[in-house]
């Protein structure tokens, strides 16, 4: 009975060991294919990083703007970023990058680094460009989304307003000043009033 359950050990030993030895054989042959296992990410793949800021952005590898920089200059733009270096940029931009100042493009880092269900709550470029649109379903989303979001959303609306008047339906702004609490309209009129203080002059009545 004891050498029954000595050789069942043996067995199943040899049969881990197989198994172990079948996955190095495998790893070793993608690597020499250049190719990264599944569950990796090569510290020198180039991965798409997106802001989401209404305004200049800039995102270091060390504390207090230490080591490389990396400088987004408008909402939306894209940027190719070592892993390695992006790796120390969301350690030094935790709040940036939880607030959803900015994202990865990249499915499979988002997967493996475990933000899958921070991002679940992050409205995307598209999302935002729907609210501005004043989809139902987009708007729903701004809601819920983050105060941070929220005053992102704002600011570019006010940009826009600020440059355009006509280039916004107003029903749609009224919309989204209420559920961010933020009087846009009179955000928009006070920043026209410090680029252009002779217009609001001339715009009051006469007594």
């Amino acid at each position: 009975m004891a050498r029954t359950k000595q050789a069942g050990t043996a067995a199943a030993g040899i049969d881990h060991n197989a198994r172990y030895i079948k996955q190095l054989e495998t790893e070793l042959a993608l690597l020499r294919a250049g190719k990264q296992p599944d569950d990796e990410i090569s510290p020198t793949k180039y991965v798409r990083v997106m802001s989401l800021c209404p305004y200049g952005l800039n995102l270091s590898t060390k504390p207090l703007g230490q080591g490389k920089i990396f400088r987004f200059d408008h909402f939306g733009q894209v940027k190719r970023l070592l892993y390695s270096d992006l790796s120390e940029v969301l350690e030094t931009n935790q709040y940036f990058h939880e607030t959803g100042h900015f994202i990865i493009l990249d499915e499979k880092v988002v997967r493996l680094s475990g933000y899958e269900d921070l991002y679940a709550k992050i409205m995307t470029k598209e999302t935002i460009e729907a609210v501005l649109t004043g989809t139902p379903e987009a708007l729903a989303l701004f809601e819920v989304a983050g105060k941070e979001q929220k005053d992102n959303v704002v600011s570019i609306i006010i940009e826009r307003l600020v440059a355009d008047p006509n280039s916004m339906d107003l029903n749609i702004v009224d919309k989204i000043s209420r559920i961010s609490g933020v009087d846009i309209a009179r955000k928009v009129k006070d920043a026209q009033f410090l680029f252009n203080p002779e217009k609001e002059e001339e715009e009051e009545p006469k007594k």
